[in-house]
């Protein structure tokens, strides 16, 4: 039995060596053309000295390329807390409503929808705050490949 075992898992242990290597680019990016329009944003699949490949089948070729930006942008920020702090606010709203109390009778819904408002309100404070800590940069590219290849280079470093 002990031996059927060890068969077992050198058997299922040889699968992991199979694999492909893990992706070292992790980076959200945004690129922006050479007049500071936004063409695609996602997650770096790969760099080469002439193409910046990006999840999902996006390939961008560096004489398109203006200005490379890191992480999301502040909008989104401001969406994800705001969503949050709605959701969050809303819930407490609810648990807490009492409809047989004195002095504040609301019903459960009335409870969450005041809850989403505060919640609102608050989450997209909370969300613009956390702008203030994002770090995100800026890489000026501008169809030259020597840039990219810095760019490819400081993401690299970064991980």
């Amino acid at each position: 039995m002990k031996y059927l075992l060890v068969v077992i898992a050198l058997l299922l242990a040889s699968n992991l060596n199979a694999q492909q290597a893990p992706n070292n680019f992790d980076t959200f990016i945004r690129v922006y053309d050479l007049h500071g329009k936004k063409i695609s944003k996602g997650r770096i699949q790969s760099i080469t000295n002439t193409t910046l490949y990006l999840k999902g089948k996006q390939v961008i070729p560096v004489d398109s390329i203006g200005m490379i930006k890191t992480k999301h942008s502040v909008g989104n920020d401001l969406l994800i807390g705001s969503v949050t702090g709605a959701l969050i606010f809303s819930l407490f709203g609810m648990a807490t409503s009492n409809p047989d109390a004195l002095l504040l009778t609301h019903s459960k819904g009335e409870a969450a929808t005041t809850g989403a408002m505060l919640g609102l309100l608050s989450g997209a404070a909370f969300g613009g705050i956390t702008t203030l800590f994002k770090n995100s940069e800026t890489y000026e590219i501008y169809e030259d490949q020597m840039k990219l290849k810095e760019f490819k280079e400081r993401i690299l470093l970064s991980k």
